[in-house]
């Protein structure tokens, strides 16, 4: 359920490209892991049911459905660090993550058994470190439809050991697997959390991560539909390196598609269609509901949520 603050469909467009994309490098360190999609034993293929689907469609009509998707920074370094109360305020996350069909989220770092403890989708990701001498990169993904192995890429760059957000302190990086939507239906998901900080040094840091994501995305998803949810940290100094992402990707930002008035804000979602799986983005919210008994929100950053309709083609 999309809460408050929300943009529906609008007449205005994503603006108009800027700098392309230029350099390149090596692919970043890449860890995959394959058969820990499903916390449900007993389902070991098709797609989870909270997805909305078509499914009266005959034989030779298009198939199509709706999705909502949650990207959240659930601010999950230790109490006292985190900007936020993980002790407390993870547990009333957990069950809230239950009202999307799919959730991206970053910073699970300390409290990943208390975040999970209430989460229903029967496709999670295992955690990435051990949550006390291994931070890992804090993105995880619950899932209402069956993805395949979940891998994860370190940035190639980053800056601040101590300082500038500690970004080089942890292996932050973004995290891909293929979502399978409906029978045949598949679309690449991404979740990301890029370099903090607003020094030049920050900046530069990003606009490699951007380069590097742009790369993966030429490399492994080419021809694909994807959906990229995540904490960008891009603010108004980094607009020439998010249009170039934009730009070089094929990408759509659904809050700029939608005209929502949060066209800076760092946490996004956004998509590309492809000729197997068409998007279009239906609308943009601040899920109000991630805050406790006072109000206070539940993490340092709001919840983004956005709803998805597809359509793919009858299959040929």
């Amino acid at each position: 359920m999309l809460r408050h603050a929300t943009c529906r469909l609008a007449s205005s467009t994503l603006l108009a490209g800027a700098l392309s994309l230029s350099g390149c490098g090596d692919s970043g360190e890449a860890t995959e892991s394959a058969g820990e999609a499903s916390t449900d034993s007993s389902t070991s293929s098709g797609t989870g049911t909270g997805t909305e689907t078509d499914t009266d469609t005959e034989a030779g009509e298009p198939q199509s459905g709706t999705i909502t998707v949650l990207s959240y920074n659930v601010a999950g370094l230790p109490q006292g660090i985190s900007g936020s109360n993980p002790e407390v305020n993870m547990p009333l996350i957990s069950p809230l993550l239950n009202n999307y069909d799919l959730a991206l989220v970053q910073e699970d770092f300390y409290y990943h058994e208390e975040l999970i403890a209430d989460a229903e989708h029967p496709y999670q990701s295992e955690r990435s470190g051990d949550g006390v001498n291994d931070l890992g990169d804090g993105l995880n993904r619950f899932s209402q439809s069956l993805f395949g192995p979940h891998t994860r890429v370190k940035w190639e760059a980053c800056y601040g050991q101590i300082t500038n957000g500690s970004d080089c302190l942890a292996p932050k990086g973004f995290a891909v697997a293929e979502h399978e939507l409906a029978p045949g239906v598949f679309v690449d998901v991404y979740n990301l959390h890029m370099d903090a900080g607003r020094d030049p040094e920050d900046v530069a840091a990003r606009a490699e991560q951007a380069i590097q994501l742009a790369e993966t995305l030429a490399d492994r998803s080419a021809g694909k539909a994807v959906i990229i949810g995540g904490d960008t940290n891009m603010k108004a100094e980094d607009e020439a390196n998010l249009q170039g992402l934009i730009d070089a990707a094929g990408l759509t930002d659904t809050c700029r598609a939608l005209g929502c008035g949060e066209e800076l804000r760092i946490d996004r979602v956004l998509f590309r269609s492809s000729n197997d799986v068409a998007f279009e983005v239906q609308s943009w919210a601040l899920d109000r509901s991630f805050v406790d008994g006072d109000g206070v929100d539940l993490s340092d950053h709001e919840a983004v949520a956005v709803e998805l309709t597809w359509t793919s083609p009858p299959a040929s």
